[in-house]
């Protein structure tokens, strides 16, 4: 056999072996365990503290005003607010059109109060960015801007309405118009059956918006709670990238977490309040809509979602947000420097966040302590009212909002921590909700 030959068999030995490497990469059919049968495997289970949330269970009015003639009626009761947004998906919003410039001072505060006009109050500026994910709109370019308030209004046509999209501070007013058959059942429910609501009282504020108070002195429960902690490692888990480098020291004010001093977390199980920050993220604010929509995926990542929470207070331009606990349809505050019992905040940066306060507690709020309840009847509207304006403290100017809410005490009754729930009036001026502390406080009854 000559040299050619040998060449060529050695050659065509290469190509059947190549040939048979191929068939068998592409008929091996590896035989692969399911993960359920590999109960000796280590799997990584994602984080669950309580549940996932969408923007519609955060995002709701905090009360709607109808005004009939002089007077102001209204509602703040979960079951309207949710019927009344529930309705609005179901609508079509014509193209906002900017409004603002043509309407006069006596114009602007007649759009907001005038005769069958329903009001829709929010407790944070709302951009019509995130308002477009829960509604429809005829165009999908909705204007740059947010609003704090919805005004409906009828108009001549049946089942057409005008729809004001206003953000009083900022003097801005967008009309839409939206027509659909549901108008009707609206105004029944809300316009011609006003005598259903709540009557409220009405105050001016110096050169601002006029403010709305529940007129009769509400009686309301006090009630306590015997709450769940939230583990520290579920948290661990949840917040750190790589939990097995994560550092553990204790002190007299709890539980501390940390890597390296990249990143902490600190827990006080007697408060019932975790801390976490990151200062390698440098602050910068985002877009309204943005930071909105990161803070609620943030939070459904690790399921963190428990009783219940709404969109409370952020702003433009703001690297901050927060989400207050309600009871009912109360909004719950803490006492003075203890925000985080009764607030989910977040502090962010364009792309991670920075701080997160939250509670460790889930208190199952539809789970009362039995000897731990009673009623309380606090000052009516008027009442209340008059007490803030005659505050030595408080500049009428300043005042933006007023309503009844309950204070959230934590008492150590060893071995166990029990949270109290109070109502009280509450004021907002220059931004910062407070409690207001009378002499008299309320008469209070059945409490053991």
């Amino acid at each position: 056999m000559n040299y050619e030959k040998i060449k060529s068999a050695a050659l065509a030995l290469l190509v059947l072996i190549s040939l048979a490497f191929t068939w068998g990469i592409w008929n091996y059919q590896p035989s692969y365990q399911t993960i359920a049968d590999s109960a000796d495997e280590n799997i990584v289970t994602e984080v669950e503290i309580g549940e996932e949330r969408k923007l519609s269970d955060l995002l709701k009015p905090s009360r709607l005003i109808s005004h009939q003639e002089g007077s102001h009626y209204g509602t703040i009761a979960k079951q309207d607010l949710d019927w009344v947004m529930k309705e609005m998906r179901e609508w079509t919003f014509m193209e906002p059109e900017n409004i603002s410039n043509s309407l006069s001072e006596a114009e602007f505060s007649k759009l907001l109060s005038s005769n069958s006009h329903v009001e829709l109050f929010f407790s944070s500026p709302i951009p019509f960015n995130t308002f477009k994910t829960m509604v429809s709109f005829n165009d999908k370019t909705v204007p740059n801007a947010v609003f704090n308030r919805i005004v409906i209004t009828e108009a001549e046509q049946k089942n057409k309405a005008f729809v004001y999209f206003v953000s009083v501070k900022e003097r801005l007013v967008f009309k839409s118009e939206v027509q659909t058959g549901s108008l009707r059942e609206f105004k029944q429910r809300y316009v011609e059956n006003h005598d259903r609501l709540e009557p409220y009282i009405s105050y001016q504020v110096p050169d601002g918006a006029r403010l709305y108070v529940r007129k009769e002195p509400p009686v309301l429960t006090v009630q306590s709670y015997l709450p769940e902690q939230i583990d520290a490692d579920t948290f661990k888990r949840a917040l750190f990238n790589d939990p097995s480098y994560v550092q553990r020291s204790s002190s007299g004010a709890g539980e501390g977490y940390t890597t390296d001093g990249t990143s902490f977390m600190r827990i006080n199980s007697s408060t019932g309040t975790v801390r976490y920050v990151n200062p390698s993220v440098v602050t910068e604010p985002v877009p309204l809509d943005q930071l909105i929509e990161k803070s609620i995926d943030f939070v459904n990542e690790h399921h963190g979602w428990v009783d219940s929470y709404r969109l409370f207070q952020t702003k433009p331009g703001s690297t901050e947000i927060s989400y207050r606990l309600f009871l009912g349809d109360f909004p719950v505050f803490s006492p003075q420097g203890m925000a985080s019992m009764t607030e989910l905040s977040q502090i962010w940066g364009r792309e991670r966040i920075y701080q997160y306060d939250r509670s460790s507690f889930i208190v199952e709020l539809d789970k009362p302590f039995p000897s731990g309840t009673g009623t309380v009847e606090l000052k009516s509207g008027q009442e209340a009212l008059n007490e803030v304006l005659k505050l030595e403290t408080v500049n009428p100017k300043l005042l933006t909002d007023m309503r009844i809410g309950y204070e959230m005490t934590v008492k150590q009754e060893s071995p166990k921590v029990v949270v109290a729930f109070e109502p009280f009036w509450y004021y907002q001026y220059n931004g910062t909700w407070q409690k207001l502390v009378t002499d008299e406080g309320g008469r209070l009854d059945g409490l053991e």
